[in-house]
Parts: structure tokens; C-alpha cells; sequence
């Protein structure tokens, strides 16, 4: 009763979303039936009735999904409906009742199949083998009903009946990872991994797959719970077993490398192994290219997805022509793409022009990232107009980063619009599906409540917080592994606010359960964490400072300078910038009072600042300029002539990107010139 076995795909979604993990099918059997049209498509697939196909295009299409979604779920769908199909016809025990729920399966009269399946569960059967499958059969039934959490029960039955057979232990215990119950779902993966291994090693041809799917959709798990270690070591075990079964049958296994050396790329990106992701995505692109020029239609925008994942790589670790390259390379074919098919690709070429806009705000291109947001949006809305439910939660998304944009460029009103848009627009997504849009509604409350303090509206500021901290603490309780970093942010946003208005035991107690929450997370996953666990220390430092408790503040400080040090060893294009900054900020802690520390400490950050401005103006240009006021500040501490200084005052004139920067390091080089 074996039929393929699932493997899941984590990706990188172009459309602002948290990595998830979705099922794909590397030789699926499914296609849209398209010509250069907006809106719902119908998906045809091989060997499924007609009438069926009808059912599961109105299943789809209630759903809204993304076309290139639409395709993966109905490959799952019609793997499913096959394998229930051969089932129910091999059926030797109410041969009448199977004949009849196989009609009512191939008419798509799906409620109808289920009402005949529990007709059979309702009798008295002893023997085991045909009640499991029995159940396993209602579990399959209600899942291509779209009704995961009315499978379950029946997906445990069969399970528990037979517990050594692994197809049911690898569709139970992947139906639980998606539902988010993973304390379930472990033993039975474990048990299902460990008989797996026992028959792969009678039949390594049916078994192996199995354990390949086993061992990658539990290293998924383990990502979810930041278990990255073991994440590791399962994905390399696939990745090994996929590697050899492909040298008997490359055409249909080379694609399952490319998927496992994806997955294993975004986990060594997440731990900051970056050279080691680089290598996979490198790898896979190497595979996915060579498909594509024998089936250009079914891998490249596998090409295009990889080129993003390895851009956001780049642009995470400062290799930012890289990852500009690497982006309008993504950008180049999706747009190929979506000149044959815009249904299916024109919201890829939205979600990589989001991204090459973050990349220009980030180095300061302030034009060419609004153009592209722009862009981005005029799509979306476009694509929302046919198919609201799918798109809107993106065009908040692009809403969400435009605002950031406009804050950045102090265009406060039009952030503000911004903001408020997206706020609204998952206010009401949030109210039909509350576990899928809460904590993008948190998001923005988060952004629009940063934007309020700026602009000095603290009530509304902490009303904004407040209501993104309720709901973090809420996902935070069920999800801790994933929605506690998103509750350290709001609470060190608190911190802030707090500080702004003058309530210092609110906002000492909101900084130290930030940090607390921080230390916590990095104990299980340090290159993820400790970064943010440095911000924190910084924040509180700045506290400590403000409240004249300067032991406390240089500890911190020192705390938080010693682990980017570390970081920086690792990574040095993405932590260097941060370690420049503490520096700067103990420098200027020290002050008069600590004036050989002070010049030592600045000297340093003016050095890294210099490097980093060499190589990268824009992005280093605000440092720099700091740097170089700082260090003015000290030589005046110092009672060095003026020309000393006045010299670094028109370099930090001439660096600053910031026009309230630049103006502040002007007024002080007229002042040092006049003396």
C-alpha cells in the first residue's frame, strides 16, 4: 500500500513572509490550464476524473492561494486521490460499499465518499490491517477536503493500529508538524525514522525514499524548535541517502538534491554558517540550471527562488553587490516569466522587487528603493483586484516597508499613511484567520508605534504597543520557539517609550525581560541570537547611562562590545558596523572622566568605520560621520588645537548620509573654523 513519500521544501517566500514549510512534489502531475489571464485558473491533472478535477478547482480557489502554491497543493491532492482510488478498489472486504465510495471519490462528491467510508468504520472488523487502512483511507478522504484536524484523529487510529507500517507514521506525524503540535509529532517520526532504517536495509529501493522524507520533514521540526544541530545532522543524512539514490536515477532525483540542498542552505544561513549556505545554494543552482535547459518550464523559477534565497545571503552578510547581482538576476527570468504567464509569476516579480528595495534603502538609494517598492505595489494591487484574499496580506507587506522608507526619509505623514493602511488591511485579515495574520498585525503595530514616538505621539505610541504586545505574548504562550523573539522586540520598543516618557522602573523592567527572553533563545541557538542580545545590552547601557548609574551602563556596553567581537570574527561584513557603534558609545560614556579609554575606544570604531566606508560609501557613510564627531568631541576634551579638529568635523560634513547628521557636523566645523 506504498505510494511516494512526501517531501517537504522549507523556502524563503519573496513576499515578506517567515520561512515556512510547504510540500512540494518534485515530478508533480498538475498544470495550470492558462493563457495570459488574471484571476482563478483551473489546474488540470493527470489521472484524476474530470468530475474530481471540477471538486478540487473549487477547493483551490476557495483557498486563494498563489498559482505556483495552487500547483504544489494539487499534486499533493492528486497523489493522495490516486493512492485512495487504487485502496478502495483492492478493498477484499465490503466490496459493494468500497465499489461505492470509489464513485462518489471519482465525482468529487467528496462528503458522500466519507459517509460511505464511516459506514465501513461503523462495523465490527477484526482484523487490524483492514480497520487501519480503513481509517488511514477516511484520513485521506478528509484531506482532500482541505480539513487537516478531521484527518488527525483518524491518521492516529491507523497509527496505533499499525505503528509499523511508515506510511501512516510519516502522514501523522506531518499532519501534526503543520498543525504546530510538535511534542506529538517527534516520537512518531523517531519511531516511524527507526523502522524505516530497519526495511531500508531489506528493500532499499521502496525504503529509502522514506527515510530520506522522515529524516527531512523531522529536521524541519527541528528548525521550528531551534534545534539546529540535529536540524543539521538530519538534513545531511537526507541529503547523503538523496545523493546516491540519484546516481541510479538522476532525471527524477537530482531535483530532491536541489530541495535538500536548499533546506540545508536557509538552516546554515540562520546559524550564520555563511560560506557553508552559500556553497548549497551554489550547488543547487548548479542542478536547478541544468534541469531547466532540459525543462525550462518546470525549473526556472526554481532557478529564480534559489537566486533569492542566495541574495538575501548576500545582503545579510554586506556582500551587497552581490546580492543586488543576484536579485536582478531573479528579477530577469521572473519577468521572462511572467510575460507568458502573469497569473503565475507576476506577484515573484513583485516579491523580488520588494527585496532589491530593501537592499536600496539599506545603501541609501533612496529613489530607486521607493521605485521599486512602487512597482511591487501598483502589481499587487493589481493581482488584489481578481483575488483579494491572496494578495492583500502582500500589499500590506509592501505598505509596511514603504512606511519604513518614508520614516527613514522623514516623510512622516505619508508613513504614517502607509502604516495605517497596513495596519487596517491585517486588522481585518487578522479577524477571519487570526493564527495566519496576528503577528503580521503585530508587526505593523510595532513599525507605526516606533513611527508615534518620532513624532512625539506617545499615547498613541503606547497604545500601538501595547496592543502588538498582547498579541505576542498570546502566540508567544503556544509558539514560544517562534513568536518569543517578536515579544523581546516589543518589549525593548516599551523600553524605549517608557524612557521617552519619563516612567524608568516601567522601562528598566520592559529592557530586562527583553533581555532575559534574549539570553534565553541564545542559550539554545547563539549565532541566531546573540546579536540580539547585544542590541539589548546596548538599549539598556543607554538606560543605565541616562539614569547616571554609569557601572551598570559601561558593564553592558562591555558586555555587548565582547560578543560583537566574537560575531564579528564570524561574520565581519555584518558585525563589524555594530561593534564600531558600541565603541562609540563607550567612548562617549567615558567621556572627559575616562579620556585615555575614550580616545582608544573611538580611534578603534573610526578605524573599522573607515574600512567599512571604503568599500561601501552609503551603507557606511552615518558611522563614519559619528565616528568622526565623537572622536572631534575627544580631541576638544583633550585641549588639541581646533585644526586638529576642524579637519574631522568637514570629513563627518562630507560622509553624512543623515541630513540632521550632516547639518550638526556643519554647525560645528563653522563653530571650530571661527575659532
Amino acid at each position: 500500500m506504498l505510494s511516494s513519500p512526501l517531501i517537504t521544501l522549507v523556502v524563503v517566500t519573496a513576499l515578506q513572509q517567515a520561512p515556512v514549510t510547504i510540500v512540494q512534489k518534485t515530478s508533480g502531475e498538475c498544470s495550470p490550464a492558462i493563457a495570459n489571464v488574471v484571476g482563478n485558473v483551473t489546474v488540470n491533472c493527470i489521472g484524476v476524473d474530470p468530475r474530481a478535477l471540477r471538486r478540487l478547482n473549487a477547493e483551490l480557489n476557495r483557498k486563494d492561494l498563489q498559482l505556483a502554491d495552487k500547483i504544489r497543493e494539487a499534486d499533493q491532492w492528486t497523489t493522495r486521490y490516486k493512492e485512495l482510488e487504487e485502496q478502495l478498489s483492492k478493498a477484499d472486504d465490503d466490496s459493494a460499499l468500497a465499489r461505492q465510495a470509489k464513485e462518489y471519490l471519482r465525482a468529487g462528491e467528496l462528503e458522500k465518499a466519507g459517509a460511505v467510508l464511516d459506514q465501513i468504520l461503523g462495523k465490527e472488523e477484526p482484523n487490524v490491517d483492514r480497520v487501519a487502512a480503513n481509517h488511514y483511507n477516511r484520513a485521506q478522504l478528509f484531506e482532500l477536503q482541505f480539513r487537516p484536524q478531521d484527518a488527525l484523529p483518524h491518521l492516529e487510529k491507523a497509527y496505533q493500529y499499525r505503528p509499523e507500517e511508515v506510511q501512516y507514521g510519516l502522514h501523522y506525524a506531518s499532519v501534526l508538524t503543520e498543525e504546530k503540535n510538535f511534542e506529538r509529532a517527534e516520537p512518531v517520526f523517531s519511531a516511524t525514522l527507526s523502522r524505516a532504517r530497519e526495511l531500508g536495509k531489506m528493500n532499499p529501493t521502496v525504503y529509502q525514499p522514506y527515510v530520506v522524507a522522515t529524516l527531512n520533514n523531522l529536521a524541519s521540526l527541528y528548525r521550528n524548535t531551534q534545534r539546529l544541530r540535529e536540524a543539521e545532522a538530519a538534513y545531511n543524512e537526507a541529503l547523503d541517502i538523496d545523493r546516491e539514490l540519484a546516481k541510479a536515477n538522476p532525471a527524477v532525483l537530482q531535483p530532491d538534491v536541489a530541495v535538500m540542498l536548499n533546506n540545508l542552505a536557509i538552516l546554515y544561513s540562520h546559524s550564520q554558517r555563511l560560506k557553508e549556505a552559500e556553497a548549497a545554494y551554489q550547488e543547487a543552482l548548479g542542478i536547478l540550471g541544468q534541469l531547466s535547459k532540459t525543462s525550462p518550464g518546470s525549473y526556472r523559477s526554481d532557478v529564480a527562488m534559489t537566486l533569492h534565497n542566495l541574495a538575501d545571503l548576500y545582503s545579510s552578510s554586506q556582500r551587497l553587490k552581490e546580492a543586488e547581482s543576484a536579485y536582478r538576476l531573479a528579477l530577469l527570468i521572473q519577468r521572462e516569466l511572467a510575460k507568458a504567464n502573469p497569473a503565475a509569476y507576476q506577484s515573484d516579480v513583485a516579491g523580488t522587487l520588494d527585496s532589491l528595495a530593501n537592499l536600496y534603502s539599506h545603501t541609501q538609494r533612496l529613489k530607486e528603493a521607493e521605485a521599486a517598492y512602487l512597482e511591487a505595489l501598483d502589481i499587487l494591487r493589481e493581482l488584489t483586484k481578481a483575488n483579494p484574499a491572496t494578495y492583500q496580506p502582500y500589499v500590506a507587506g509592501t505598505l509596511n516597508n514603504l512606511a519604513n522608507l518614508y520614516s527613514d526619509t522623514h516623510r512622516m505623514k505619508e508613513a504614517e499613511a502607509a502604516f495605517v493602511e497596513s495596519r487596517e488591511i491585517r486588522r481585518q485579515l487578522a479577524k477571519v484567520n487570526p493564527a495566519a495574520f496576528q503577528p503580521d498585525l503585530a508587526d505593523t503595530l510595532n513599525n507605526l508605534a516606533l513611527l508615534y514616538i518620532h513624532t512625539r505621539y506617545l499615547h498613541e505610541a503606547e497604545a500601538a504597543f501595547m496592543e502588538a504586545l498582547d498579541i505576542r505574548r498570546e502566540l508567544a504562550k503556544t509558539n514560544p520557539a517562534a513568536y518569543q523573539p517578536d515579544l523581546a522586540d516589543t518589549l525593548q520598543g516599551l523600553g524605549i517609550l517608557y524612557v521617552a516618557t519619563q516612567r524608568m522602573k516601567a522601562a528598566q523592567a520592559a529592557y530586562e525581560e527583553a533581555l532575559a527572553i534574549r539570553r534565553q533563545l541564545a542559550r539554545m541557538n547563539p549565532a541566531t541570537f546573540q546579536p540580539f542580545v547585544a542590541e539589548t545590552l546596548n538599549n539598556l547601557a543607554a538606560f543605565y547611562a541616562n539614569a547616571q548609574r554609569m557601572k551598570e551602563a559601561e558593564a553592558a556596553y562591555q558586555e555587548a562590545m565582547e560578543n560583537y567581537r566574537q560575531l564579528a570574527k564570524a561574520n565581519p561584513a555584518a558585525y563589524k558596523g555594530h561593534l564600531a557603534t558600541t565603541l562609540n558609545n563607550l567612548a562617549a560614556l567615558h567621556g572627559e572622566a575616562g579620556l585615555t579609554e575614550a580616545q582608544v575606544e573611538v580611534e578603534e570604531a573610526l578605524a573599522i568605520n573607515r574600512e567599512r566606508w571604503k568599500e561601501n560609501p552609503d551603507a557606511a557613510g552615518d558611522d563614519l560621520a559619528r565616528s568622526l564627531l565623537i572622536l572631534a568631541q575627544v580631541r576638544t576634551w583633550a585641549r588639541q588645537p581646533p585644526l586638529t579638529r576642524c579637519s574631522l568635523l568637514r570629513e563627518a560634513e562630507s560622509a553624512a548620509y543623515d541630513q540632521e547628521l550632516k547639518e550638526v557636523a556643519a554647525a560645528q566645523a563653522t563653530a571650530c573654523n571661527a575659532q
